[in-house]
């Protein structure tokens, strides 16, 4: 079941990313686009920055949004993902690997800038969103999303292997074959299915399913048990 809002790890991060959105809104009237551009330029994620000793824009880029709509889909994401988690994971442990796949599609995005230096500059939650998501669904494989009739290990799949055929078809890559299909598509439905960040779905939503078991609590197994009880009844002896 989903959390109600309210003070909990989901509402929490939605909080917080609305609030910095409500920041740069307020950049943008008194100081102007100018002021704006150059939060951006400082606070997303780019090869440039990176390697020039930025390295807080692994961390910064995920809070930054390019605009209400970009900002409102990755908070229905994360608010989804984190509620569902919570039932199971603390929120420490939420926030770790929201940050985790975050920092991760970041350095996949800067990676792709040093091979394709036109890549645009990263802003925005997605790539954290899909790791909570699919971390969710490799641990919940039979749940549904709600309003889609598929369970979610069928949709990690849809999601992995759609991020990364959208990824390797954009045309500005220049793989043979599979660029031409990327301008077909782009005819077809538009440009700005290229301009969002398909590798950053891909990495994030993969280290999500891979790492989700690392971030639950280890429990006790019977070895556990017996070292313990093996441990007290040699205090209480030597007492």
């Amino acid at each position: 079941m989903l959390q109600a809002p309210g003070v909990n790890t989901s509402t929490i991060g939605v909080f917080f990313m609305v609030a910095v959105h409500l920041v740069l809104a307020l950049v943008l009237k008194l100081q102007g686009s100018l002021a704006l551009q150059m939060i951006y330029l400082e606070g997303g994620v780019s090869w440039q920055g990176v390697t020039s000793g930025k390295a807080w824009q692994l961390f910064t880029h995920i809070w930054l949004h390019g605009n209400w709509s970009h900002l409102a889909i990755n908070a229905l994401l994360f608010y989804y993902a984190a509620a569902r988690l919570s039932h199971v994971l603390s929120s420490w442990r939420i926030f770790t690997l929201f940050t985790v796949c975050g920092v991760g599609a970041g350095i996949a995005h800067i990676l792709l800038q040093f091979f394709a230096p036109e890549t645009p500059l990263l802003v925005g939650a997605s790539g954290a969103g899909t790791g909570l998501l699919l971390g969710f669904f490799s641990i919940s494989p039979e749940s549904k999303m709600i309003l889609l009739n598929i369970s979610a290990r069928n949709l990690t799949k849809g999601v992995l292997v759609s991020s990364a055929l959208l990824f390797v078809m954009t045309p500005w890559l220049g793989i043979p074959l599979l660029s031409d299909l990327g301008y077909w598509l782009e005819s077809a439905v538009g440009e700005m299915i290229f301009r969002t960040a398909h590798l950053v779905h891909f990495v994030g939503g993969l280290l999500g399913w891979l790492l989700i078991g690392r971030f639950f609590p280890k429990l006790l197994n019977a070895n556990d048990l017996a070292r313990m009880r093996m441990a007290s009844e040699t205090e209480a002896t030597s007492r």
